[in-house]
Formats: C-alpha cells, sequence, structure tokens
C-alpha cells in the first residue's frame, strides 16, 4: 500500500471517528502512550495491567490481533527510540521502518490486512 493512499485512509477513518479535533482520547494517540508503557513495561510491573486495559479499548483480548499488535507496536517503539540516537539517513530508515510497522497494526486492527497476508523482512 502507498504512503499516500494509506494517509487519506487512516484521514478518513478520523474524520469519521473524531467528533472534537482536539479529542486526545483518540485510538491514534492512545497507541502512543501503548507503545511508551511497552518500553517500560519490563521495569515498572504494574505498567502491564495499564497497557492491557488500554489496549482493549483497540484490539480485542485473546485474539491473534492482539499478540501481534503488542509485538508491532513494542518495535515500532524500539525503532523510533533507535531513530532518536540515529543521525542522517540511518535515522530515517529506522524511522521509515518504524511507519511500517505502525501502518501495519492499524491494517490489522480496521481489517485490512490479514495477519496471515504480512511477509516482510522487518519483523
Amino acid at each position: 500500500m502507498k504512503k499516500s493512499s494509506l494517509n487519506k485512509l487512516v484521514k478518513s477513518a478520523d474524520d469519521a471517528k473524531k467528533v472534537n479535533p482536539l479529542d486526545l482520547s483518540s485510538d491514534q494517540d492512545l497507541t502512543i502512550a501503548l507503545m511508551n508503557l511497552l518500553a517500560i513495561e519490563d521495569e515498572f510491573e504494574y505498567v502491564r495491567d495499564i497497557r492491557i486495559e488500554l489496549m482493549s479499548r483497540i484490539v480485542a483480548p485473546d485474539t491473534d490481533a492482539w499478540g501481534m499488535s503488542e509485538r508491532l507496536l513494542g518495535m515500532a517503539m524500539q525503532l523510533i527510540d533507535d531513530g532518536n540516537k540515529a543521525t542522517g539517513d540511518s535515522a530515517y530508515k529506522l524511522y521509515n521502518r518504524a511507519y511500517e510497522l505502525y501502518s501495519m497494526f492499524w491494517g490489522i486492527n480496521m481489517g485490512l490486512v490479514k495477519i496471515d497476508d504480512i511477509k516482510c523482512d522487518c519483523m
């Protein structure tokens, strides 16, 4: 899927769901929080329960999408963190990979991509 068509798809989904454009409780904003919670979950055990509760707002628990979503968000967050430490073209490549994984997350959870159809060298 091309980035321009993916961006249009994400924008149309946002427009359909979001009544108030300043509403910070949208699913996209929540995924950023989830990525940060995944990043610190190993250090603080109580964070896991919070992350599970919040993630269940977006992903149905006890499904194949749950495990894949958790991995995709975690990997995207790690790549963003690595990109923050890198410079130049290396940083751009890491951010681009993070975007691909984040897009896969949304593709799966919007029903646009089947988990069985995911074939890439990024996981």
